[in-house]
């Protein structure tokens, strides 16, 4: 019994090969690129901890939680005031507001007894 595409037999048996070596690698390309995610995002954020994000990322990977966690510390920014470390800046700001809200407040009071005080005269 001869099949019809009995003569391609061996052709096709090179391009599946080949088809099923480009697809591991495409895999295994894949599994490199997300492995190694985590360490470059930080490293573009300018992460602290960069290389340990990176480290978490690869050894992550096979278990997977991980590399979530991996991924969620890279997104995450450091503060200085966990550290013990002071942030002038952003201290001063937050001053520069309360006295700004603290200016606003008196001249809403004072406009507030303006108008009392116009009221009882009419």
């Amino acid at each position: 019994m001869e099949y019809q595409f009995q003569s391609a037999g061996p052709a096709l048996r090179v391009i599946s090969l080949v088809f099923l070596l480009v697809f591991a690698l495409a895999i295994l390309g894949a599994i490199v690129l997300m492995a190694a995610l985590p360490g470059q995002i930080a490293r573009r954020r300018h992460h602290r901890y960069a290389d340990a994000v990176s480290i978490a990322g690869w050894f992550g990977l096979p278990t997977g939680v991980i590399w979530v966690l991996a991924m969620v510390w890279a997104h995450i920014t450091p503060s200085d005031s966990l550290n013990g470390a002071s942030d002038s800046n952003g201290k001063r700001f937050l001053v520069d507001q309360i006295d700004q809200l603290e200016t606003l407040v008196e001249r809403l009071e004072q406009d507030a007894k303006g108008r009392r005080s116009e009221d009882r005269h009419v």
